[in-house]
């Protein structure tokens, strides 16, 4: 008894260190055959052991392959599942964290929970999140430097499909224009007014 207790008690604290943003190394803290169960599976089993807001991150994360030991298939079965079970508070809680999560992300790794959800039409996708970046620029307060890399790291995201890239380049333009003179570092709007 004492024994089953304490691994339940590991399992979640393990679970709980992975949704937070720690790294667990420990493949116990799911069960062994964790990835052969469907994602509506392991979405069900994390939400018995965690928080609606703890469940849209490690939803978000395992989706990314950022959860060792636990992985999502299909980034829309797991949401759609855990939207159905919940309700109220819970819900509200589940899909606050989940937009600010996904909001959050670096440029690269947004493409492809958008992709992955299916949320975007692929030819508005570049362009769509071109005009969303200038808000994670200011909300994280990037640098040139730290912009220069996420555009660098998003162009090779974008592998042979450059016309994401140049529907990003677009929309970011956009709003750089828009923006310029406002509360936009100007080194900002310098540097990236005609990146190419």
């Amino acid at each position: 008894m004492r024994r089953s207790l304490f691994i339940a008690i590991a399992g979640v604290a393990a679970v709980l260190a992975a949704c937070k943003g720690g790294k667990s190394d420990a493949g116990e803290s799911f069960p062994a055959d964790f990835n052969a169960l469907p994602d509506t599976a392991r979405v069900a089993y994390v939400m018995k052991n965690t928080t609606p807001d703890s469940v849209a991150r490690f939803i978000c994360r395992a989706a990314l392959g950022q959860v060792k030991g636990a992985g999502i298939e299909s980034l829309g079965v797991a949401t759609s599942y855990a939207y159905e079970k919940y309700s109220g508070n819970d819900l509200d809680s589940f899909g606050d964290e989940y937009d600010n999560f996904v909001s959050s992300l670096p440029l690269a790794d947004k493409m492809r929970m958008y992709v992955m959800a299916g949320v975007e039409d692929p030819q508005g996708l570049g362009l769509q999140l071109g005009l969303e970046y200038m808000q994670s620029v200011r909300e994280n307060n990037l640098s040139v430097d730290d912009v220069k890399r996420e555009l660098k790291a998003f162009k090779q995201a974008c592998g042979n499909d450059s016309n994401t890239y140049k529907r990003f380049i677009i929309g970011f333009r956009t709003v750089l224009e828009a923006d310029s003179g406002r509360d936009m570092p100007k080194a900002i709007y310098d540097n990236f007014i005609n990146y190419e």
